[in-house]
């Protein structure tokens, strides 16, 4: 892995790019802390720098996407993947190591960006907790939507599509609250979204395994959980389906960073996701390994 992490990092601080987006991190950040903090005089760091709607949607959207569309899919348009895929490494380390690269290159961005904090502390009274808390949340939430990234830059072979994908995927999880709100409560679509899950499920058993039966299994055992939910929590399903979406928000989980909670089962989330994505990258690498 540290061979496959080296080769990533040259790659990266050869090319143009990597200085591109640390400059564009430093100015931009700078901008808003210059308008919020020493204009407005604002004291509070990540309440009013990295919880601003904009600041988050270029990092999580704009920035990180830029990042993490040449991890695989310009290998595959460039034809070097061969390379990668045929060299004497497992593919745990090949994805470990582009993932750890990318995620090096936003922890140095993270780290010029402490020098606003610091002019706060210097000059004034900073709430410390709150910026710990806040560049923890900025940290998990990046390498969650970089493992994204990832899984979606293994999938295509054109580094635009997998820029607009990410994106789109950043832009979603930023509005996913705002997206919830407008979903109809009640039973009915409670029970929809549950079969559709069960449905997904299935499918993603029958593209793995290619065995109908198995499918159809995991088919019947999610109807029937499901079936035995409603009877045994009936008035569950009323909310269900907006207090399960709530629950699966990476946006909140989020927003409690920001507010200066450390929250462990929010932290757990988010690195839950974070390996799910890395590990269905892993699967999506080895089936082209031995393709």
């Amino acid at each position: 892995m540290t061979a496959i992490l080296k080769r990533e990092l040259k790659a990266y601080f050869t090319s143009m790019q990597v200085y591109i987006y640390l400059a564009l991190f430093v100015c931009i950040t700078g901008i808003f802390f210059f308008v919020a903090n020493i204009i407005y005089g604002y004291n509070d760091f990540a309440s009013f720098v990295l919880s601003n709607f904009n600041y988050m949607i270029f990092i999580y959207a704009i920035a990180i996407p830029i990042l993490t569309m040449r991890m695989f899919a310009e290998e595959k348009k460039h034809r070097t993947d061969q390379l990668l895929l045929t060299a004497p490494v497992s593919v745990w380390e090949i994805v470990l190591g582009k993932y750890f690269a990318c995620a090096t290159v936003f922890v140095i961005g993270l780290a010029l960006i402490t020098v606003f904090p610091v002019i706060i502390a210097v000059k004034g009274s900073l709430p410390v907790a709150s910026v710990i808390s806040g560049y923890v949340g900025m940290l998990l939430l990046a390498l969650c939507i970089m493992a994204i990234g990832t899984l979606i830059s293994s999938l295509t072979e054109e580094p635009v599509i997998a820029v607009v994908v990410s994106a789109a995927a950043g832009f979603l999880i930023l509005f996913f609250s705002s997206l919830v709100s407008f979903l109809p409560n009640g039973t009915v679509p409670t029970l929809i979204f549950c079969l559709l899950i069960v449905i997904g499920l299935a499918v993603l058993f029958y593209v793995d395994t290619r065995k109908l039966w198995i499918a159809g299994v995991a088919l019947l055992a999610g109807a029937g959980i499901t079936a035995g939910l409603y009877f045994w929590q009936k008035e569950w399903f009323m909310y269900g389906l907006t207090t399960c979406l709530n629950w699966l928000s990476i946006e909140k989980r989020y927003e409690e960073f920001l507010n200066g909670m450390l929250n462990l089962s929010s932290i757990v989330y988010l690195l839950t996701v974070t390996g799910v994505c890395l590990f269905l990258t892993t699967q999506v690498i080895a089936k082209r390994r031995w393709r």
